[in-house]
């Protein structure tokens, strides 16, 4: 049985959550068969256990924007909490299991400055937290905290390392007094503190990898030794982390340095994998009118087309599938089209005879 394609894990004791076709999945740390926890009408991302396991905290956009919703782990009716029309990441929970943890730009004068807001899964008035930019955030067992800045998949820009790379600031004490957390030359993401250590992914020497360091920021070590793909989206319940590399699930025991691949089972119908009639107005490029009226010429979806205004036949110029065309136009003699194409790895103009289209 096909595994699917998974992303955004989380774990809780023996129980991972994921995201495959933009609904939620339960499986054990056994691998499996997969149990669909919702049927959503659009996306759903970043789940995030309570620390009992009883709730769900995740960012959905059924009702449009990307807002924090919660439901029973088990499965059941999602409760809507937010309502920001904001971008948001759910974090996880605060260390009184009380109040959901997320990054919004929410009231921000900028899309780029994210804050951390804690909301009770009961519903309610978010409220900010004094922490200042931030959209990461874990906690340790003695009160100490990491929060991280500009954080992004590294994935998502690899190898970056301009000034707005990810970076790591920690209060290893709980004092409300922030050291910044490493000098390394990479992104910095997904901080994760785990008994006496913090594990984040790093791609500084090439390809994002697990990595870890003291709170002090010293003694860094390689955890993982991925070579093809980056490691994603670590997440942890304070014991064990998942994360995910292609399209692989992945769980790491920092306690013996274990690495185990896990084996999903995805039963599903695949619709997102159904031929698809897209209305072709809502892709359309460009169009030109014959010089005479009587026929239009448009780009659409990366495709040129010819096709008669009141009659006739729609044409398709040019290679059907594997180039993109683009700013389609009618030559003065009427005859032939001209447009740009990408067909030989960089932007060309080619010119086409409608005699000799299909």
């Amino acid at each position: 049985m096909p595994q699917g394609y998974i992303r955004f894990p989380h774990i809780h004791q023996n129980r991972i959550v994921f995201v495959s076709e933009d609904d939620l999945w339960l499986i054990t740390d056994n691998g499996g068969r997969a149990e669909r926890l919702t049927a959503a009408v659009d996306e759903i991302s970043y789940p995030r256990f309570s620390p009992d396991g009883q709730l769900l905290a995740f960012v959905g956009q059924e009702e449009g924007p990307s807002e924090i919703y919660v439901m029973p782990a088990l499965g059941g009716p999602a409760q809507r909490l937010t309502y920001q029309a904001a971008d948001c990441r759910v974090l996880g929970w605060s260390p009184a299991s009380d109040e959901i943890l997320y990054a919004s730009n929410a009231s921000q004068y900028t899309g780029q400055f994210h804050v951390i807001y804690a909301i009770s899964p009961k519903g309610g008035q978010p409220r900010q937290l004094p922490l200042g930019m931030a959209n990461a955030i874990s906690y340790g067992s003695e009160g100490g905290v990491v929060l991280g800045r500009n954080i992004r998949e590294p994935a998502r820009w690899k190898r970056y390392r301009g000034g707005t790379a990810g970076h790591l600031w920690c209060d290893a004490k709980g004092s409300g007094t922030f050291q910044r957390l490493l000098q390394i030359n990479g992104n910095i993401a997904a901080p994760c503190w785990v008994g006496e250590r913090i594990y984040f992914l790093s791609d500084h020497e090439g390809i994002g990898n697990i990595y870890s360091c003291t709170p002090e920021g010293k003694d860094v070590r390689s955890h993982t030794d991925l070579q093809d793909f980056y490691a994603r989206n670590l997440a942890s319940d304070g014991q064990r982390m998942v994360y995910h590399a292609g399209a692989d699930l992945y769980l790491f025991d920092p306690a013996n340095e274990s690495v185990r691949r896990i084996d999903v089972e995805l039963p599903s119908l695949r619709t997102q994998l159904s031929r698809k009639f897209v209305s072709a107005g809502s892709y359309l490029d460009s169009y030109a009118l014959h010089p005479n009226g009587y026929a239009t010429a448009i780009t659409t979806r990366g495709k040129a087309f010819t096709m008669g205004n009141w009659e006739g036949p729609v044409i398709q110029h040019g290679e059907p599938d594997g180039v993109r065309y683009r700013m389609l136009e009618w030559l003065n003699d009427g005859k032939r089209l001209v447009a740009i194409s990408d067909g030989i790895g960089r932007e060309a103009l080619v010119v086409f005879d409608p005699k000799d289209a299909s």
